[in-house]
């Protein structure tokens, strides 16, 4: 009895790690229609995101949207900032 009551409390367990575990990939995936903000917040975030790709094209694409984003957000055009980091973000979902 004791070993049924184990087992079961051990099942639930690992079901809600992995529930948990999954909520943040479930909302990465849920913003991709969503506007992307222009500011350091969201670029450190993008950042982030684009060193922890894997090298390759899709790793470049991001990097070099970044480096634009980055230089619309330095002339204050938010809008072409928003749009690179958009494309970024696509690149990182490659």
């Amino acid at each position: 009895m004791r070993n049924r009551i184990f087992i079961a409390r051990l099942c639930l367990g690992i079901l809600g790690v992995t529930a948990l575990a999954s909520a943040p990939l479930n909302f990465a995936f849920a913003h991709g229609d969503q506007k992307m903000e222009c500011s350091d917040t969201a670029m450190n975030a993008m950042d982030a995101d684009v060193q922890a790709m894997p090298e390759g094209e899709a790793k470049t694409t991001a990097m070099k949207e970044m480096d634009m984003a980055k230089e619309m957000m330095g002339n204050k055009d938010m809008k072409g900032c928003e749009g690179h980091m958009h494309n970024a973000m696509e690149a990182t979902e490659e």
